[in-house]
Parts: C-alpha cells; structure tokens; sequence
C-alpha cells in the first residue's frame, strides 16, 4: 500500500472505533437510565400485556386488568401487542433501552422520508425536539408511529405500493394519535395520485390490523372498545383546539393546507394535515406531539434556521411550573408547539417549492 494512504485509512479506522465507544456508552447509558431512574415508562403497559398474551392471559379481560394495574385496562388495539412481543423477551430495562434507539434511529432516518441524501444536520436539528426527549422518557409510541410513516413513505417513493399502502396501516397502533399520520398519508398520496395498489395494500393492510388478527385473539376488537370506554372516562386527554391559540393555529394551517393542495405541494399538505388534526385530536401530556416531527422535517428541509427557532420555543413548556401550579397545559402546548410551527410552515407555504411533485400513477 502506498504510504501516502495510511494515515487516511488510520484516521477511517479511529473515526470507526470512536463511533462504535459512543454507540456503547449511549446504550449502557440509556440502559442504567431505564435501571435506576426511569423504572416504569408507559412501554410498561405495552411490555406486560404482551408477557401476559404470550402466558396465555387475555390483557382486555378482568385478570389482565388486574395484573396490568392501569385501572382501564389495556386501552390499545392488539396489533400493538404483537409489536412489542420481541420485546417482552427481555427485561424492562433492556426493552426501554431498545424502544429509545430505535426512536432515535427514526429521527435520524426522517429525512430521507422527502430526499434520499439530506443533509446530516436536518437530524440533528430535530433531536433537539422537547416531545421527542419526554417520549423517549416514557417510552412512548410517538417516534415508532413516524417508522411505519417513514417506511411508508420510502416505499411510496419506490413504486412499491402494495407494501408502501400496508404499512401504513400501522399508524394506528395508538389510534387516537396515529389517525393524524395516517391521514397526512392518505392526503399525500392522493395529491400524488398513486395507483390504486397503493391503496389496494392499505385496505389489505387495515383487513389484516382489524380482521386478520382475531385469528390470534378473537374478539379484541369488541373487548379493546371497552377498555377504551374505560380510559375515557379516566379524562386524561385534552383538546388543544378548545385554546384561543389552538383554534388559530388550526385556522392558518388549514390555509396552509388549502394553498398546499392548490399548489400540488404533497409534502407541505401532509404536514399540513398532520398539524390540524393532532390539535383537533385528543392528546395527553406533551409526549405524542412526538410526531410532530413529520412536519418539522418538512420546515427543516425548507427553512432550517424557522425549524431552529421552532424547536427552541418546544422547550418553553418547561416554565409551566414557574408561572403557575395550575397553568393551562392546553396553552402552553398551543403556544410552545403548534404556533411556532404553524407560523413556519405558513412562512414556506408562501413560496412555489423548487421541484414540483409529479403523479406516480403507472
């Protein structure tokens, strides 16, 4: 080997060994994290069902109620079990660990969702997201939600529709949360106008999340909407529409979504669609806006210093407690979450994107 190759080959192979002792220290880092400090993450309920279904005990029945300890049962649709079955393999710890980099692992793939060589500071800029550090504290669904999108949207991209149309059924293994991406999907793919496989694949895809799946556990469906019955009556969800701000940030995203659609502009409607629907739709806490990612990636392709600022207002809902022990969470998730965003994507929706989006229809 020629001697002026070896220090370029020295430096790959210490650029290698270095990434390799931070993957190691990130994991046993995340995993004394989830040992000592985050002992009982939401992935819990989830992990446990799925021990349970795998011991034969039925999670939506009266011992499964009683064992999870929730108080409404397992308030999830029985693909969701399915999905966390490997994970029920190992110890709580070690399935939080492996639930958060697959996370993280999303939001570094995100923007290959639109592009297929973004560039590597669009992920970084989104790691800073305040709800994507409060999901992966509570081991949240939030970030694997955004995998089927991602996944779907890849696929979309490749003329693989039957596949592309399937997976994107799985955004609704949290339904209440899911029904957003799902339905910036449907909205995408209908402006490229894709062939009917693809739909095809996500009326297959729905058959099997639905129907197919009774041959596993017969019933869910019925005892899953009881148990659902259940947590509503917990009331532990709000509507951010119900906030002056809210109801504003709705308003100029659905123009926002009106200019997208005249425009032919796929990726700024779905974000579009995915913003006003998360506000209409009830949440909890701060950790589903997660998937707010989505629509953040569309604005940090666009305009990454409008994304900046909109992910630094996510962190102002720490000062809740400071201003009052009774502080409007509806409030501060409108003003931290969606207003910043909505303004930026208002901003970008101003201008005729670079390339237009042509139809996909074969």
């Amino acid at each position: 080997m020629d001697s002026t190759w070896r220090p370029w080959h020295a430096g790959r192979r210490w650029q290698a060994l270095a990434m390799f002792v931070s993957g190691v220290c990130l994991i046993a880092l995340m995993y004394h994290a989830y040992a000592t400090v985050y002992t009982t993450p939401d992935l819990q309920v989830w992990w446990l069902a799925a021990r349970l279904w795998l011991s034969g005990v039925d999670p939506y029945g009266a011992t499964g109620d009683r064992l999870l300890g929730t108080g409404s049962g397992f308030a999830y649709p029985f693909p969701a079990i399915l999905i966390c079955v490997p994970l029920a393999l190992l110890p709580l710890a070690g399935a939080s660990t492996v639930w958060a980099l697959m996370s993280l692992s999303v939001v570094f793939a995100l923007p290959f969702a639109f592009r297929d060589t973004p560039e590597p500071r669009f992920a970084g800029v989104m790691l800073a997201y305040f709800p994507l550090w409060a999901s992966l504290e509570e081991g949240q669904w939030g970030p694997l939600l955004l995998l089927w999108t991602l996944l779907s949207l890849r696929w979309l991209h490749r003329s693989r529709w039957l596949l592309s149309g399937a997976v994107a059924s799985l955004t609704l293994l949290k339904p209440h949360v899911g029904i957003a991406l799902l339905a910036g999907l449907l909205a995408y793919a209908w402006q490229l106008n894709v062939p009917a496989r693809w739909w095809l694949g996500l009326a297959g895809g729905l058959f099997i999340f639905w129907v197919g799946t009774q041959m596993l556990a017969p019933g869910w469906v019925l005892a899953w909407m009881e148990q659902i019955r259940a947590y509503d009556a917990e009331d532990q969800n709000q509507i951010d529409a119900l906030s002056f701000v809210g109801m504003l940030s709705a308003i100029l995203v659905m123009i926002v979504a009106a200019l997208a659609w005249r425009r032919r502009d796929a990726p700024l409607l779905l974000a579009a669609v995915v913003v006003v629907l998360l506000i209409v739709l009830p949440t909890r806490s701060f950790y589903n806006h997660a998937v707010l990612l989505l629509p953040l990636t569309v604005l940090t392709m666009r305009a990454l210093r409008l994304a900046a600022l909109t992910i630094a207002a996510s962190w102002s809902v720490l000062a809740l407690p400071l201003i009052s022990a009774d502080a409007d969470i509806v409030l501060a998730r409108s003003l931290g979450f969606y207003l910043p965003l909505v303004a930026g994507l208002a901003v970008i929706g101003r201008h005729v994107p670079e390339n237009r989006n042509v139809s996909c229809a074969s």
